[in-house]
């Protein structure tokens, strides 16, 4: 028989056993500290872009108070900056925020174990495990391409490009947009985030320094991670360049005898549907000795027998096209032109020259939009202050509009001036008419400046322009037309007026009165008075017949010319323009005495067309 054990050794065995199970009770953690670990929490789909926090209670397994840290993470768990270390109470259950940072898409699981520390240094640690899904984030560019038509250099366009977040529960930013150019930016502020399933809106701004063509792919950046994200983009920054080509003096004679200068080369785009030289001399005038094509073709010859038709004047202009004649146009593809100044007459020693280049895209290129400055005379009825809302005034203007709006040549926007000084209420000499339009000088912006008097020249004179293809320019002698105003006949204000304009932006008299046509070919040869068999209507009824018998027809080659005039800016958007009238005005001038001579543009500019 086996001798049974002392107490003594059996107590202390029993004892080392209860001490082992305790520590590997501790050791194993738990929500509360005993048992077997607890199974991991599924949380599901979770964002792909942002944290996701799950609050989690955990106790303090410790029977005395302790202080809890974060001693293990893995595969992106954590616990919220600023929470651990805690002091913790004894058995006391708090809420800690859990986060998951992903680091990719797809399953994933990992744990947070906390160690709860007495004083003493005993611990105990607590374990909380999870699995997930992370979502694969997305952003959908809707919009597959801006097209910026048209943007002058020194101003500014915007084009909208649609976004989507097409994700369950990720929001998406975006970060950025990679353009090619610094001529665009984005002007909607960056981040933007975009909550599941949300859309929004970027701003890509436009802001042309000099005329240039564009066209790229431009790349969404964000932190969804699934690009590229891309949207095309193509900018024309048609409108107005201008070539400042210096001054020059003339060292030459031509065969008639003129000083000229040497020639003068100067690049003309491939875009470009029209160009106007300017020549500027002190005194005296200036006229074009020679144009010469890129293609050899002759526009002036140096004996000025050419087909070219030009006015001398001290500021000399020349627009090219001037004609719908085949041969004049501007050749494809753009090149180099040369061209002579000579000083027609005057002592000037030097001509400064430049050349303004009207350019369009190939499906802009009909329409373009001219911006008025309007001149007020004193002794009118109509002020700067009361012109937008006066019903005559705005008749007239929606008049003039009506009559280019058939050849995609809309009225943009109107400024009003006040001319302050009675003494131009009526315009009675060329001198006076010169001095009313260096008040122009005042514009704000360089548009064409259109003044209505009581009295323009007088003696049955109800009209006249400056000159024929004037200067893009405010402040000279040749800055605008002037027009009579006549408030009880809207229809006679706008048909003077839009004739006027007509020949500021190129336009001869499609017949004169000693019976000289233009040199347009698609305007029927009218005779200075009556009809004909070519013109059953008498003036053909063009706007630009030399009486005014009521005509407001401009023909596809007049339009061809006035779109190449510099003034003639591109079109903008539909809502920047003039309102349209609901009905074309009609001009019945049916009683209306006009006098012969009504229109005084022709005779001021001593024209040289029967050469």
């Amino acid at each position: 028989m086996t001798p049974a054990l002392p107490r003594p050794a059996r107590r202390g065995r029993r004892r080392l056993a209860l001490v082992l199970g305790g520590l590997l009770l501790a050791a194993c953690g738990g929500g509360g500290g005993g048992g077997a670990p607890a199974p991991p929490l599924a949380l599901g789909l979770v964002s792909g872009t942002q944290p996701t926090v799950i609050p989690q209670a955990f106790r303090n397994p410790r029977s005395q108070p302790a202080t809890a840290t974060l001693v293990d993470a893995t595969w992106g768990f954590g616990v919220a900056a600023g929470q651990l270390p805690a002091p913790w109470p004894a058995g006391a259950e708090q809420t800690l925020d859990v986060t998951f940072t992903p680091t990719g898409p797809g399953p994933a699981s990992g744990s947070v174990t906390l160690r709860f520390t007495e004083s003493g240094g005993q611990s105990s640690d607590v374990t909380r495990r999870f699995t997930l899904d992370v979502e694969a984030p997305a952003l959908t560019v809707l919009t597959a391409g801006v097209t910026f038509e048209e943007v002058l250099p020194g101003t500014q366009a915007e084009r909208e490009v649609e976004v989507h977040n097409p994700s369950l529960v990720s929001t998406v930013a975006v970060t950025g947009v990679t353009l090619a150019d610094p001529a665009f930016t984005v002007a909607t502020p960056l981040p933007l985030a975009l909550a599941p399933g949300q859309g929004g809106t970027l701003t890509v701004r436009f802001e042309p320094t000099q005329a240039a063509d564009f066209g790229f792919v431009a790349s969404v950046l964000d932190d969804a991670g699934d690009g590229p994200d891309t949207f095309t983009v193509n900018a024309f920054t048609s409108g107005l360049t201008v070539l400042d080509l210096g001054a020059y003096n003339f060292p030459f004679l031509n065969a008639l005898g003129f000083p000229t200068t040497g020639d003068i080369a100067f690049e003309v785009p491939q875009d470009a549907i029209g160009f106007q030289i300017e020549g500027t001399v002190a005194s005296g005038m200036a006229g074009l000795a020679r144009l010469t094509g890129p293609g050899g073709e002759v526009f002036e010859n140096s004996t000025l027998t050419g087909a070219y038709v030009w006015i001398p004047s001290r500021i000399f202009t020349a627009m090219v096209p001037n004609t719908d004649r085949p041969a004049l146009q501007i050749p494809p593809g753009g090149g180099t032109w040369t061209l002579r100044l000579l000083r027609y007459s005057g002592s000037a020693s030097s001509v400064a020259v430049r050349v303004l280049v009207q350019r369009r895209s190939a499906a802009t290129a009909p329409y373009a939009r001219l911006d008025l400055n309007v001149f007020l005379a004193d002794g009118l009825s109509v002020s700067a202050a009361t012109a937008p809302s006066d019903a005559t005034l705005q008749g007239v203007l929606s008049g003039v509009d009506a009559i280019l709006t058939p050849q995609g040549i809309r009225l943009g926007s109107v400024a009003y001036y006040d001319i302050s000084d009675p003494a131009y209420d009526d315009v009675t000499s060329d001198a006076e008419f010169a001095e009313l339009l260096q008040l122009s000088a005042a514009a704000q912006d360089t548009r064409l400046n259109l003044f209505f008097v009581n009295t323009a020249l007088g003696s049955g004179v109800l009209g006249v322009a400056a000159t024929i293809g004037g200067p893009a320019a405010n402040g000279t002698e040749l800055s605008g037309v002037m027009a009579k105003y006549s408030s009880s006949n809207v229809n006679l204000s706008a048909l003077v007026a839009a004739h006027e304009i007509g020949h500021f932006v190129g336009l001869w008299h499609t017949v004169e009165q000693d019976g000289q046509h233009d040199f347009i070919d698609d305007t029927a040869e009218c005779p200075a008075s009556g009809t004909s068999t070519a013109c059953p209507t008498a003036g053909g009824g063009y706007l630009m017949h030399w009486q005014a018998v009521g005509g407001t027809t401009v023909t596809d080659g007049q339009a061809l010319v006035v779109r190449g005039h510099p003034l003639l800016g591109p079109r903008p958007p539909p809502g920047t323009l003039r309102a349209k009238p609901a009905a074309a005005p009609v001009f019945d001038l049916e009683g209306v005495f006009v006098p012969e001579g009504w229109c005084a543009t022709c005779e001021r500019c001593r024209r040289v067309k029967g050469r």
